[in-house]
């Protein structure tokens, strides 16, 4: 239910970060990874701070070992 609201605000949320970074952990906690993968990519690939990079970037890579 979630993924289908946020999914619904894709056209209009497509250059925020948190909306990219609220879609990939919805997506990694349903357990599809490699959709998540892209989501966090699509976040770190927006900027930001260090803090937030790094945060995002962890994310992601955590999906890598455990899938």
């Amino acid at each position: 239910m979630a993924l289908a609201a946020v999914d619904r605000l894709a056209d209009a949320l497509t250059g925020y970060r948190a909306f990219h970074a609220t879609h990939a952990d919805l997506l990694r906690r349903l357990g599809r990874s490699a959709e998540s993968r892209a989501a966090y990519d699509a976040a770190i690939a927006l900027g930001g701070n260090a803090a937030e990079t790094a945060y995002l970037t962890r994310r992601r890579d955590q999906l890598t070992r455990s899938r």
